[in-house]
């Protein structure tokens, strides 16, 4: 027994992420959507696979280059903008001739166990289906009294289903003969290249003409994935995200884009977080913007309704503290708020030295010229620079506004100096401190956040778990084409629960 995977199509609902690539190599935890289904056979024992493409084709192709352990057939549905997956099976047939196979779609992301319970099915014809659903928009099946299948329809009614198909059917070699017999039928002597492959398998079985059983697979994932919110329930699912964050119990939260985007609350913010506390959760809020205080944030935190102190917020500010007072640093010329630089006076540092050790940069909502001349005029007397972080913009509820990474952008490009260091994310020490003081186990700690390359790479730095949330910078198409891959991503920190 062979397979064969019908994976000509765009994909167009997944765009722009199928721009430039068929939806089968879409990832999902981690994995594209074809090889799911390609680890299923192996598990199930079948090595031969032959695979329609189409859209984007040389891209399957290159990827099946590195698929070991498998013998794999690439043909061709030159014609796929002008057809159907019936067409692209009709293209197979050389390869099928005298021997069952299993058919199957490209777009549905599935458990590894699926294939070897179809392929061990006491029934020699059978379609794999979930008996636990009803969903408007996969195909249903219905039975005869005598237990075979004999429609098979999207516009099958809840009272009238049995199960959803997933798109998975076993053929016998006289099956196989049968249904492609009909699908000659349909495309050779009724012209027709448009309709589905189970525009076939209906006519069979309304006739009685094939019969086929099912074989239920409840209880076992499975993700037909036709657009974002698809995307969105097989990473949840393939990433086990329900079972893992059970044992979690270490919440380190970004803020901005991730609680809130700018001056407005993410939705259910609070309900998510209080949730969390009152499950006995330890909960802390971690930020590289450096323009406010700790009281700030607490502040800010209550008026949205998540009542917290000062030893639950981690800035970059704290991190920048502990390396000057580790260098024995206390004389040093600040350019940031005025938030900041009281929180600096209030840890001891001088911080309008007129003979500075350092320049220290922070995030400055209060920016004027006056400030960056006096930056300056120190930086071109040799004194080197500190930046509390590197973020280039901010999310804001109007897009995106210019962060410290603009400011030191303009800097190096005015003195020709780029910062000594520079603190907070992705750096492991930024919560180094609350790690070590709040004795934390790291295994069963999540860093929540918006962005891939700050937030995620240090949770990444740390070893601990990573959580993208797709309210803030990263979208789910930058997330496709990043090496930065957060174990779990939800649309928003509310989907937690």
């Amino acid at each position: 027994m062979i397979g064969v995977i019908l994976a000509a199509g765009v994909g167009s609902r997944l765009r722009p992420m199928t721009n430039d690539k068929p939806k089968c190599l879409v990832t999902t935890a981690g994995k594209t959507i074809i090889q799911y289904q390609i680890d299923a056979y192996k598990n199930a024992g079948i090595n031969e696979l032959v695979i329609v493409i189409g859209y984007e084709g040389g891209a399957v192709r290159d990827y099946c280059k590195h698929i070991k352990g498998m013998k794999i057939s690439i043909i061709e549905n030159e014609i796929y903008e002008d057809t159907n997956n019936m067409y692209s099976l009709y293209l197979v047939r050389e390869h099928l001739e005298g021997q069952g196979f299993i058919l199957n779609n490209a777009d549905v992301s599935i458990d590894k166990e699926v294939v070897r319970l179809l392929s061990e099915s006491p029934s020699e014809n059978a379609v794999a289906v979930d008996t636990s659903i009803y969903n408007e928009e996969s195909m249903k099946v219905s039975l005869c009294d005598d237990g075979y299948v004999n429609d098979i329809s999207k516009k099958i009614k809840r009272s009238d289903s049995v199960a959803c198909s997933i798109d998975f059917y076993k053929f016998s070699k006289e099956g196989a003969q049968v249904f492609m017999e009909q699908v000659r039928k349909i495309i050779e002597d009724e012209k027709n290249t448009k309709d589905w492959t189970e525009v076939a398998l209906q006519r069979l079985f309304n006739s009685g003409e094939l019969k086929f059983k099912i074989c239920d697979i409840k209880g076992l994932n499975w993700v037909e994935i036709d657009n974002y919110d698809d995307l969105a329930l097989s990473d949840r699912i393939f990433s086990e995200f329900d079972k893992k964050i059970v044992k979690i119990e270490n919440f380190i939260f970004d803020l901005d884009g991730t609680v809130y985007v700018g001056s407005n609350p993410v939705a259910h913010a609070k309900e998510t977080i209080n949730y969390l506390k009152s499950a006995g959760k330890n909960i802390f809020f971690i930020s590289n913007n450096s323009s406010k205080s700790k009281e700030d944030y607490v502040r800010r935190l209550s008026i949205m309704g998540i009542n917290i102190d000062v030893n639950q917020i981690v800035l970059s500010t704290d991190a920048l503290v502990h390396y000057l007072r580790e260098n024995n640093v206390f004389n040093i010329h600040v350019l940031g708020t005025n938030s900041f630089k009281k929180t600096l006076q209030n840890e001891g540092f001088n911080v309008d030295s007129e003979s500075p050790e350092y320049v220290v940069i922070g995030y400055d909502t209060e920016l004027n010229y006056q400030k960056l001349v006096m930056a300056c005029k120190h930086i071109n007397d040799g004194v080197d620079f500190l930046a509390t972080h590197c973020d280039m913009f901010c999310p804001s509820e109007f897009g995106p506004i210019p962060d410290i990474g603009s400011i030191i952008e303009m800097i190096n490009l005015t003195t020709g100096v780029s910062p000594k260091k520079i603190f907070g994310k992705p750096s492991q020490e930024m919560i180094k401190h609350l790690v070590d003081s709040s004795d934390i186990n790291i295994e069963r700690t999540i860093v929540v956040g918006d962005r891939l390359h700050t937030d995620v790479l240090m949770a990444k730095n740390m070893s601990c778990f990573s959580l993208l949330v797709l309210t803030g910078e990263s979208t789910r198409d930058q997330l496709e084409k990043s090496d930065i891959k957060p174990d779990f991503v939800l649309s928003s920190i509310a989907n937690i629960i």
